[in-house]
């Protein structure tokens, strides 16, 4: 497992896109996917948060890249 470390520019209830600054262009950071629709009793995520993503080192060559997430910490 690999960490990413940013903000949280795009949110959707099954997916993420998370770039190094909080005005990034649309093809900046990594969009990281789960299975899973985010629970009313988790943290919830904001736009604008700063969070470190788990997920391990697959990752597609799209722009931006995608990969799974396995864990978001809001830091």
């Amino acid at each position: 497992m690999v960490t990413f470390t940013g903000y949280i520019v795009e949110l959707e209830p099954t997916r993420i896109r998370v770039a190094p600054n909080v005005d990034a262009e649309p093809f900046d950071g990594i969009v990281f996917h789960w299975e899973d629709v985010l629970r009313e009793d988790e943290t919830p995520l904001a736009v604008g948060q700063y969070v470190r993503v788990e997920h391990d080192e697959k990752m597609t060559r799209s722009l931006p890249p995608q990969a799974t997430a396995h864990r978001v910490d809001v830091l």
